[in-house]
């Protein structure tokens, strides 16, 4: 059996196949918890996501910003601790929305859901923004993808997705469960 892993940069095939017949479920020791694939992977989810986190919150931090449908997209990432700009793109004109950000001359992270109107908001946002001559860092929100599509579905689930990896993947240490800055 085969795995896949980002490595930030490309996808590493691990071979897998010398460990447990029993692949289907595993138990954490001492609790009910019943989990879909060995704890090593939920670890390395959450390295992976917690690298991706730090790279969103540089990128905002920079002052470039970063596109999102709603405000419980914009919610979440605040409870991540991304504290940059986050605009809104479904309460205006999409032609509006890209002027605007193409005249500040930042670099852009469209972060859709990634469902189908998602998708699709997403390219229609990009067409206009390089249009305009905005740089659109694209490979953000696609590790994301790669990294939560099959748990879940859009950017307003990032926040509790990640605090469930951070459980399962490493329950004694003592995350910060507030809305302030996780990486402090």
């Amino acid at each position: 059996m085969k795995i896949l892993i980002w490595t930030g940069t490309s996808i590493i095939e691990n071979d897998i196949s010398h460990m447990s017949k029993n692949f289907k479920t595993y138990r954490i020791s001492g609790q009910d918890t019943i989990l879909k694939a060995p704890m090593f992977v939920y670890r390395k989810r959450l390295e992976l996501m917690e690298e991706l986190l730090e790279e969103l919150l540089c990128f905002s931090t920079e002052g470039n910003i970063i596109l999102v449908e709603g405000k419980r997209d914009r919610k979440s990432l605040k409870q991540l601790g991304i504290t940059g700009k986050i605009e809104l793109v479904t309460h205006r004109p999409l032609t509006d929305i890209c002027e605007r950000v193409a005249a500040t001359g930042k670099d852009v992270v469209i972060l859709t859901d990634w469902d189908r109107r998602g998708n699709i908001l997403e390219k229609k946002i990009a067409e206009h923004l390089q249009h305009h001559g905005v740089k659109i860092k694209r490979q953000l929100r696609e590790r994301i993808l790669f990294l939560v599509k099959k748990d879940i579905k859009d950017v307003e689930s990032l926040y509790t997705h990640i605090q469930r990896l951070r459980q399962i993947a490493d329950p004694n240490h003592n995350y910060n469960n507030t809305d302030d800055n996780v990486f402090i």
